[in-house]
């Protein structure tokens, strides 16, 4: 029978601190600061789409809010300004599949598509000099067997760090251009259940990754749980320095007949599912994540509060955002919080920000 790896949700040794506790992430938290929307940015009439993600560094905001034949919106994060669109959608040299997820480091932005299997990187400064067709440039075509990644972070021209599932147990991978498995670390929550086969463990261990902007630390949300990980690159190893597990997922694992002797596969969320970490963003001092506790059949994939975390993995502060945030990123240079979210009056999406104080 032929099986089909369907994308659905529906609506090495390690030393480290392992933390597995029930309760709400945010009642370890102090007392939430109200924060003060400063404004928007310059979004020009209809050049906005659906923001499912946002990334910011150097003076760089991108959104990626896949429409009219492009993937992300370029804002300067400075001043608001709109830049321009880039990441024509097609098949070309300049051109790049849809649903490429990326992420920003300096004057890099480097793009993946786990389905094609490349990686490739977008010069920020031609971006930013009016070459919004800008070829990026490919750095890698890999082919790791039973590697699935939710997210990757070129560290790089030739080394990345993926996250998502590998050989069905592990949720990092360090891996060169030559597809050379470097390390792996972390089993998955669910490693050794047998409910879940390999494309529906996968389905359920998506979430979001951050690196610090001038240290190989880095932090992974898993999507729908509590569950916070923080671990780094220690000697050309990966290292865990703290996990914080407060609360699993909750799916049920489900095959599907798609006729014709094809075999889908999904992760259905429950009554009981939350809607939990929805997106993450970093500076040199914290990470910041959009989470919510409410269940997810009684709310969208959005929210008003933001969780702050050291480095360390020790909670710092609470954020109340006024309004409910589907993405959020950080600018460590201005001091300012972005999030994506959408006019009450208008039902039109719109970027948002707010001051920071990281003292």
């Amino acid at each position: 029978m032929k099986k089909l790896f369907v994308l659905i949700v529906v609506a090495s040794v390690f030393v480290a601190c392992k933390e597995r506790s029930e309760g709400r992430p945010d009642d370890r938290f102090p007392a939430a600061v109200q924060m003060s929307r400063l404004g928007g940015l310059d979004v020009p009439e209809d050049s906005l789409g659906v923001v499912e993600w946002m990334a910011c560094e150097g003076g760089n905001l991108i959104a990626f809010d896949l429409h009219s034949g492009a993937c992300y919106t370029l804002f300067d994060a400075g001043t608001g300004a709109y830049v321009g669109r880039f990441g024509t959608i097609g098949q070309g040299p300049a051109e790049i599949p849809a649903g490429c997820y990326g992420y920003l480091s300096g004057k890099r932005f480097s793009v993946f598509n786990d389905q094609v299997k490349f990686v490739m990187q977008y010069s920020m400064d031609s971006l930013r000099n009016g070459h919004a067709d800008a070829s990026p440039k490919r750095l890698a075509s890999y082919d790791i067997p039973d590697l699935q990644l939710s997210r990757l972070i070129a560290l790089n021209d030739s080394l990345f760090l993926g996250a998502g599932l590998y050989q069905s147990h592990y949720q990092y991978v360090l891996f060169d251009r030559h597809s050379r498995v470097m390390d792996k670390a972390v089993p998955v929550y669910n490693a050794s259940d047998d409910a879940f086969n390999f494309s529906i463990k996968y389905l359920a261990n998506q979430g979001d990754l951050v690196k610090h902007p001038r240290k190989d630390k880095f932090a992974y949300s898993l999507n729908f749980s509590s569950n916070l990980d923080f671990f780094e690159i220690d000697d050309g190893k990966l290292a865990v320095i703290r996990q914080l597990h407060w609360g699993d997922p909750d799916y049920r694992p489900s095959e599907m007949d798609l006729g014709n002797g094809y075999v889908g596969f999904s992760a259905d969320l429950t009554e009981s599912s939350i809607v939990g970490y929805i997106s993450l963003a970093a500076t040199g001092r914290y990470v910041y994540a959009l989470y919510s506790d409410k269940k997810v059949y009684e709310s969208a994939r959005k929210s008003k509060e933001v969780l702050v975390f050291d480095w360390d993995g020790n909670p710092v502060r609470r954020y109340a955002l006024d309004a409910d945030a589907y993405s959020i990123a950080v600018d460590e240079a201005s001091g300012k919080l972005f999030a994506a979210i959408v006019k009450e009056d208008t039902g039109e999406w719109d970027i948002v920000c707010y001051p920071l104080n990281e003292a």
